[in-house]
């Protein structure tokens, strides 16, 4: 797992340079800036707006009995 995050991260990279290049040629470096900060705002927003916010126990995990067992032989 931590192999396929470094992966997605690191070749998002080049592209979010290019992109970052492109806005400072539009926007100049303070507006770069701005629009960075306010992408940084969006997770904090979805978490403060979801369901997670209200949890206050740990969920229980599901039972055995509703996982539903792995086929033999399925190809």
């Amino acid at each position: 797992m931590q192999a396929a995050s470094t992966t997605v991260t690191a070749g998002a990279r080049p592209l979010a340079a290019a992109v970052a290049g492109v806005l400072v040629l539009f926007l100049g470096v303070r507006g770069t800036l701005v629009v960075g900060a306010a992408l940084q705002l969006i997770p904090v927003a979805l978490l403060l707006f979801s369901p997670v916010r209200a949890l206050r126990d740990m969920p229980t995990p599901p039972t055995r009995a509703a996982v539903p067992p792995a086929r033999e032989g399925a190809s």
